[in-house]
């Protein structure tokens, strides 16, 4: 009688265990695509102060000093664009800002940890020489959603 207790024990264990990691994994993925939401919004809600200043300026800023700016302030003089603006770091990857060719529209960059994301492109594209699975391209003379 006791060693079909014991393999009771084991079965149960062993069950345990398996659910376990079944829901870490889930949890983990769940939380990877909250990150990756998280992401698109940032971008989204930046590209707002982009248009601001373009607005004020008639041209799209330079690459060199929006992709510097991540986590930081975002000042032009005594006007302040952005308190903070947002960032992000997968791997070794942040943020990547990028004007169109256009003038009118430009480019906003993210790596998404969540590489089955609908909008994370398998192939990618470049910015800055790095290539990002997710891109999004904003248009000044748009309004976002």
């Amino acid at each position: 009688m006791k060693k079909n207790n014991l393999i009771e024990i084991l079965i149960i264990v062993v069950s345990i265990s398996i659910l376990s990691i079944i829901t870490y994994k889930q949890f983990a993925l769940a939380q990877a695509k909250s990150r990756d939401l998280q992401r698109k919004s940032d971008l989204r809600e930046f590209s707002k102060v982009i248009r601001m200043y373009f607005a004020d300026y008639g041209k799209l800023p330079e690459e060199e000093l929006i992709n510097s700016l991540w986590g930081k302030s975002f000042v032009d003089g005594d006007y302040e664009y952005a308190k903070s603006v947002p960032k992000e770091k997968v791997g070794d990857k942040e943020y990547c800002y990028q004007k169109g060719g256009d003038g009118v529209s430009f480019k906003m960059f993210a790596e998404f940890e969540n590489k089955n994301d609908f909008d994370c492109k398998k192939d990618g594209q470049l910015c800055g020489g790095i290539k990002y699975c997710y891109t999004d391209i904003i248009y000044v003379n748009k309004t976002t959603e």
